[in-house]
């Protein structure tokens, strides 16, 4: 692909969910700032450390839906088109119809630091904003390079206020809306010094 300004989409968004569409389903396409980014497929022990966590909230008393891997609106104006790891909304309530489902009722995504593409400026930097600007409540990022879960919540003008950092084997009461206790023990079963690069 071309290069391009940083602030200057490649294409318009309707020509990349149109390609989005037709992509083969082994290749997940992302428009992070206006760029089509090839999102890594989970690799390894990237679908257990997901399922660890997911489980916890998709208990019969939980009020949460886990979707894994759908399409979001993201971004200032919505003009970002992510695939989080996992997303979360209310039990009542459904992503839709659309390939994209809008953020307004989403309550937390969940992004895993694939290792095999080291610091990817998507999920540590681009992303992050991403989601702040959608006015998503929480975003949790697992790091499986140095083994930590970080918390992102109340977002304001495209960024998270609030950030903190745990590792892997504590217990993170995740904030409002989510109100969750996350028990991260089983993830150190799946730490960097125990597994695949």
């Amino acid at each position: 692909m071309t290069r391009t300004h940083p602030h200057v989409p490649q294409m318009p968004l309707d020509d990349f969910e149109d390609l989005a569409r037709g992509a083969p389903e082994t290749v997940w396409l992302e428009f992070v700032r206006g760029r089509v980014e090839v999102k890594p497929r989970p690799v390894g022990m990237d679908g257990a450390i997901l399922m660890s966590l997911l489980s916890q909230f998709t208990l019969e008393d939980r009020l949460w839906d886990a979707y894994p891997y759908t399409g979001l609106c993201t971004e200032a104006s919505l003009a970002g088109r992510y695939l989080p790891d996992a997303l979360f909304l209310p039990r009542d309530h459904r992503p839709g119809l659309s390939h994209w489902a809008s953020p307004d009722d989403v309550s937390a995504v969940v992004e895993i630091v694939h290792r095999a593409s080291g610091k990817d400026h998507r999920d540590h930097d681009a992303k992050r904003t991403g989601y702040a600007s959608a006015a998503i409540p929480v975003h949790i990022l697992i790091d499986r390079d140095d083994n930590t879960i970080t918390v992102f919540s109340e977002p304001k003008d495209g960024h998270y206020q609030l950030v903190a950092s745990y590792p892997w084997g504590t217990t993170v009461q995740l904030p409002a809306p989510v109100d969750v206790a996350l028990n991260t023990e089983r993830l150190k079963n799946y730490m960097a010094r125990n597994t695949e690069p």
